[in-house]
């Protein structure tokens, strides 16, 4: 195994700060997942009221630092890539400073905001808006920093850097777009503010898998030693339709509201067409990935090819749910929860994952030789990759099964009767979740358990403070 060429030292601190801060978002999220999968027991739920814990506090926690794990696992493959385009100037120092500082500052306060009951009930943003000014200042400087360093020869540049710039862009303005409930005449109206926190939620996703995309062509590049998949023609269609996409999928969130008939079918079709391509890269990249010669395990190739299988499953369960009639049917249940899951912790996490295990990887070998290359490609790392995809896969076809049940008997019960779920539904459904959750669980804190340590043993990333 080779890993990347010799690295210029000055980014590394940022590279591993922010592998750090995903680290400990996905140990957050974690928490307020399994929390919220055990509130989910009909028996349980009345002790965490007692204590002043309920969905309203949990379920924010688990979903806005799970979006920061994606994202800070996105910042730090770009920091990686920024390393070999120069050293930093001292106001892209400083900007670092400010962007590490605000961000780390937004992080505690709104776990600590929230975990109080304090937050906005939004969706993706559920924290007080006093946090997104902090977030989005951070996010100004890291742009500042990314462009000024790799705008020269901008649309020269392989595809991944077109992905990562416009997504980068793209967040600034689906945020300050997230935050238009804010104003009076928009909250009134609240068909127009559906309509637009959809509309801005879509495009946050859109703008981390912006970030996702191009991290794993960067990341295949560099493994398979071959650059000419960041120029390739399915590279580009990918970053076309997820750019398409950004605009447009909001709208088979929002076909249950008042529209016109062909914006969602739009929708429906282009979301199609990005989870295609996106297989199709996958694959693609899998083969280039493929070394037959070498017969150990590489725990990054092996969390690639997890998101290749993900991608395909997700793309049939996708296609499904997004058909208008079925979309009605399931549409609030947690057949929602399972797809939305399965994509962020199958194909996001999974390509972040092994990003994160390779650049650890090549950190070790810089600081202890070559020798240290192997020390995070091991049986125990496999294995908790492992059961860690299959505890999920259980998870994620859990609620498929609960959320469909649910959402077929709705749809036929007697109009003008209240609806009452089926009984095993209420019976097991909570209990259900809360032992996949907690097999979940135990498989991410085994393998948090093999990358945490690596990312804090070395503080500083040379001999001089980076």
């Amino acid at each position: 195994m080779k890993p990347f060429a010799a690295v210029h030292p000055a980014h590394q601190f940022a590279v591993l700060t922010f592998i750090r801060g995903g680290l400990i978002a996905i140990a957050i999220t974690l928490v307020g997942g399994i929390l919220a999968a055990f509130y989910s027991v009909p028996s349980l739920a009345p002790w965490f009221q007692q204590i002043g814990l309920d969905l309203r506090q949990l379920r924010p926690i688990h979903t806005v630092f799970a979006s920061a794990w994606v994202f800070l696992g996105g910042v730090a493959v770009v920091y990686r890539f920024l390393q070999d385009e120069g050293p930093p100037t001292p106001g892209d120092r400083w900007r670092l400073r400010v962007q590490v500082l605000t961000w780390a500052a937004a992080g505690l306060g709104i776990l600590l905001t929230l975990g109080l009951g304090i937050g906005s009930g939004r969706e993706y943003v559920g924290f007080h808006p006093f946090f997104s000014l902090l977030i989005l200042a951070g996010w100004i400087c890291y742009a500042w920093n990314f462009f000024r360093l790799a705008g020269k020869r901008f649309w020269e540049r392989p595809v991944y850097v077109t992905m990562w710039g416009v997504g980068m862009l793209f967040f600034i303005v689906t945020f300050v777009e997230q935050h238009m409930w804010l104003v009076p005449g928009i909250f009134g109206d609240p068909v127009q503010d559906m309509r637009i926190q959809w509309k801005a939620t879509g495009t946050l996703v859109g703008s981390f898998n912006l970030f996702v995309y191009g991290s794993v062509i960067y990341l295949g590049e560099r493994i398979s030693g071959d650059p000419a998949y960041g120029r390739s023609t399915t590279a580009y269609m990918l970053f076309g339709v997820g750019l398409l996409n950004s605009f447009t999928n909001f709208a088979h969130h929002t076909y249950h509201l008042p529209g016109r008939e062909s914006v969602k079918w739009i929708a429906f079709v282009v979301s199609m067409m990005e989870i295609i391509v996106l297989a199709r890269a996958m694959f693609d990249l899998w083969r280039a990935l493929r070394t037959p010669s070498d017969p150990a395990f590489c725990a990054a190739r092996g969390s690639f090819a997890a998101a290749k299988w993900w991608t395909c499953g997700i793309l049939f369960g996708a296609i499904l749910i997004s058909v208008p009639p079925l979309n009605a049917v399931i549409h609030g249940t947690y057949v929602v929860t399972g797809h939305a899951m399965g994509a962020m912790i199958g194909i996001d996490t999974m390509i972040l994952l092994g990003a994160v295990i390779w650049i650890l990887s090549e950190h070790f070998q810089a600081r202890e030789g070559e020798d240290a290359w192997d020390k995070l490609h091991t049986p125990a790392v496999r294995w908790s990759l492992i059961g860690l995809n299959v505890s999920v896969a259980g998870l994620v076809l859990w609620l498929h099964v609960v959320g469909t049940a649910v959402g077929v008997t709705r749809a036929v019960h007697a109009p003008g009767e209240t609806y009452v779920p089926p009984d095993w539904v209420s019976a097991w459904s909570g209990v259900g979740f809360a032992v996949f959750g907690t097999l979940s669980l135990v498989f991410f804190g085994w393998l948090l358990a093999q990358l945490l340590p690596p990312a804090f043993r070395y503080w500083w990333v040379t001999e001089e403070r980076a």
